[in-house]
């Protein structure tokens, strides 16, 4: 009896071992910012070591760490860890796929292969991904499709796409004008310091549009406002 105890606890020890040795996101981040701006080889090690054993949070981070000086070099070297992180199931690394296809950066650029990791990454909750789906949609002018994907990305958090909804439901495309869910989705976006978003609500103000009251000392702070985030915000659209 003791002996089939100690057989099943030297197992469960056995698949802890295994557990602790899959890395942590915080131990990828510090192995990652040691590679890039230590140049630190052990740091190295670590990242492809963790990579190898097909594990795509590794795999991502792995990429980025090489794709961070931007050369074509780099970009050569990040592809193809991307395209394998994004194989595992990583819908970041997907996302970025997208990014080097559509942009030929350490691959051949294809629209089509684009698109394919776009659809994947959106299916795998990416909002960026959903958001730049929507504009390829309004770009084709398929404001139903565009609509669909953008309410997708904003239910994920994506500031970019409900600026596009607002654009939409003030502007009356694709959809039934209406001001105020117009104005419910630019502050939502602005709650998110998107610069386009804050200077639509600080120009409202300063016209009295979307039901908003004339106030120029509101309009004046949202003109600040968007002057400091458009150094910070960070887009999702390539």
């Amino acid at each position: 009896m003791q002996k089939i105890i100690w057989i099943a606890l030297a197992g469960f020890g056995l698949a802890l071992c295994g557990c602790a040795g899959r890395p942590g996101q915080a131990e990828l981040d510090a192995a990652k910012q040691q590679a890039i701006y230590a140049s630190d080889g052990a740091a190295w090690t670590r990242l492809n070591d963790w990579a190898s054993q097909h594990d795509p949070a590794a795999a991502r981070s792995l990429a980025e760490a090489y794709a961070a000086s931007g050369t074509p070099q780099a970009w050569s070297q990040a592809a193809p860890w991307f395209q394998r992180a994004a194989e595992w199931g990583d819908g970041l690394a997907a996302f970025r796929l997208a990014k080097l296809y559509a942009k030929g950066l350490g691959v051949k650029p294809s629209r089509a292969l684009s698109n394919h990791w776009l659809h994947v990454a959106a299916e795998r909750q990416q909002a960026g991904a959903a958001c730049v789906l929507g504009l390829r949609a309004k770009d084709a002018g398929d404001m139903m499709a565009a609509k669909q994907w953008f309410e997708q990305a904003a239910a994920h958090g994506s500031a970019e796409a409900m600026f596009q909804l607002g654009i939409a439901y003030q502007e009356g495309i694709g959809v039934q004008a209406d001001a105020k869910r117009a104005l419910d989705w630019y502050e939502r976006s602005a709650k998110l310091e998107m610069p386009a978003a804050l200077q639509t609500l600080a120009m409202a103000y300063q016209a009295g549009d979307l039901g908003l009251p004339r106030d120029e000392i509101k309009a004046s702070e949202m003109f600040n406002l968007a002057a400091h985030a458009i150094h910070d915000f960070e887009s999702e659209v390539f």
